[in-house]
């Protein structure tokens, strides 16, 4: 045992707890370095419009700098984690021993400088006893010191554990990113690092909400420590990242690093060992690709035009791959918009989608001109939309995205608080199915305003059963769009046209399925009277189909 006895007896966890402090310091410093980094240099550069060479090698070397950063972030919060546990454990194993020692003093035992154990010698009187050794006394003695050296090996060994998986666990953390630096790799290797260490430090799953209860989640991050919030962002963003409830800042900033991570180690690997095709491979990186771009475009741009990544699955866990991507930050907003989309729609429709979502604040703001007010419009693509095949004609799909649908207004409603805004949730084709489902579905939706634009059908038969007046339920299709004006009253629920639906038909000018957002367009710009609480242009309600007997 040499002398681990003494120093454990002597350790004292805050110099571990210092050195984790400051390394906790060094991340928040590398994360802010690289938010200001982003903002301030990055996009303001990429707003000004630079092109060209130069241009492409400047942005391509800045965007490295920020995943460095991203990099140094993550690893140090590791670090802390590492010494924050060990200092943790061995100081419980400490604890352990003083009352080992505690208890020997108190049965009158010896311990050696060594930790060792033994029974006091005998008084003079005794060593003339034969039989004084072996006493009921002294054998209850020598068990009790059995158990009091049982206990000091235990706490010994305890704290000789954790301090070999410490070391063990900082192995894997090096300064290679900054010394021997990749071209792709070391953002994807500093994220199975945490994992690794965890593994390694026999780590349980920290508590972090199961996203039931958005008000709840709010709770739970407030009540912990700066510190805190900065160590689960870093080192569990993919958790992070969906918690409804949680301030907008908070989700981009963990969806960010999730996909900085994760293209990094789409661009690092391939197909082989993936379970996708090398096509399959290849357009998944393309995918967060373009995004990254789309994203990084309007870094620096105006307060009101700024992208705020709310949700990433890349297609990980099957399906086509999620995101919501808002612009515009909905936590401050006077008005918020929801646009759900529909069929074939997946996480490669995301650039268009914020187009679409640009075009629908435009008109927002068209028709609120003359006031300052704030007006934030989402993508909400948290669900697998169907395919054009036979999923489009069930409800499955969106009784599947209603309770996440749900739940991620009531998140929009908690972080904003008494700052309550007016909430339109819009949609198209069969994302008003999706919306339909939600907002017929336990408490609905808490939305102001609902708009269904090509709807094939909501999953119910009435407005009025959608958790809202009927008069603040608006709905549109064009002459031309020939697929809905087919299918619509199927199998998805009643035609929302028809006058026995209840609520509003506006107007539209525009052609085809996905024309509802042509600049100017009366499609458009109803919608965005609409989301600022204005009355849009209506048309009268059609008749109800009725089918005469045979």
């Amino acid at each position: 045992m040499s002398n681990d006895f003494e120093r454990l007896l002597r350790f004292d966890p805050a110099g571990l707890h210092d050195a984790a402090k400051a390394w906790r310091g060094l991340a928040s410093g590398a994360e802010s370095a690289e938010s200001r980094h982003r903002s301030q240099v990055n996009g303001p550069l990429r707003q000004a419009g630079w092109k060209g060479s130069d241009a492409s090698y400047a942005f391509s070397t800045m965007g490295r700098t920020e995943q460095t950063l991203g990099i140094v972030r993550v690893e140090s919060a590791a670090v802390a984690l590492v010494l924050d546990t060990v200092a943790d454990r061995i100081y419980q194993a400490q604890t352990n021993l003083k009352n080992a020692v505690r208890r020997a003093e108190e049965w009158g035992l010896w311990i050696s400088a060594d930790g060792s154990v033994s029974l006091p010698p005998l008084s003079k009187a005794e060593q003339n006893e034969p039989e004084a050794d072996s006493s009921p006394e002294r054998r209850a003695l020598a068990t009790l010191r059995g158990d009091v050296q049982e206990r000091i090996n235990k706490a010994l060994a305890d704290a000789k554990e954790a301090s070999d998986k410490g070391d063990h666990a900082l192995s894997r953390l090096d300064a290679d990113v900054l010394t021997q630096p990749r071209v792709f790799g070391s953002a994807a290797e500093a994220a199975r690092d945490v994992k690794d260490i965890a593994k390694d430090l026999g780590l349980a799953e920290p508590y972090i909400p199961d996203n039931q209860d958005p008000q709840k989640s709010a709770d739970w991050w407030k009540s912990l420590t700066p510190e805190q919030q900065n160590t689960y962002l870093t080192l569990y963003p993919e958790r992070i990242g969906w918690v409804d409830g949680l301030p907008t800042d908070v989700r981009d900033e963990a969806n960010r690093l999730v996909l900085d991570q994760q293209l990094d180690a789409l661009k690092a690997g391939n197909a082989r060992g993936s379970g996708l095709t090398a096509e399959e491979y290849n357009a998944r990186e393309q995918t967060l690709m373009a995004l990254k771009e789309r994203l990084d475009q309007q870094d620096g741009a105006p307060e009101d035009k700024q992208l705020f990544l709310l949700g990433l699955d890349a297609g990980a866990y099957g399906g086509d791959g999620k995101a919501i991507v808002a612009m515009g930050n909905p936590d401050r907003a006077d008005h918020t918009a929801l646009m759900v989309p529909g069929t074939d729609t997946t996480l490669a429709s995301m650039p268009g989608q914020i187009t679409r979502i640009n075009a629908l604040q435009e008109a927002a703001k068209q028709a609120s001109k003359g006031t300052d007010q704030k007006i934030s419009v989402i993508s909400w693509l948290g669900y697998d939309a169907p395919e054009v095949d036979g999923t489009v004609m069930t409800t499955d799909r969106a009784q599947g995205a209603a309770e996440p649908l749900r739940q991620f207004t009531k998140g929009v409603r908690v972080v904003q608080g008494d700052h309550r805004s007016h909430l339109t949730v819009d949609s198209h084709s069969y994302g008003t199915t999706a919306v339909g489902a939600a907002a017929a579905g336990g408490e609905g939706l808490d939305a102001d305003d609902i708009i269904a634009m090509a709807s094939p059908g909501m999953t119910v038969q009435r407005a009025e059963q959608l958790h809202i007046d009927p008069s603040h339920f608006w709905t549109g299709r064009v002459g031309d769009d020939m697929l809905i004006q087919t299918v619509s009253g199927l199998t998805l629920g009643d035609d929302p046209m028809i006058d026995e639906f209840g609520g509003n038909n506006i107007k539209t000018d525009t052609s085809g399925h996905s024309g509802y957002w042509a600049p100017n367009s009366q499609s458009l710009l109803n919608q965005g009277r609409i989301i600022v609480g204005g009355t849009p242009s209506t048309i009268p309600k059609e008749p109800d189909l009725v089918i005469p007997p045979p």
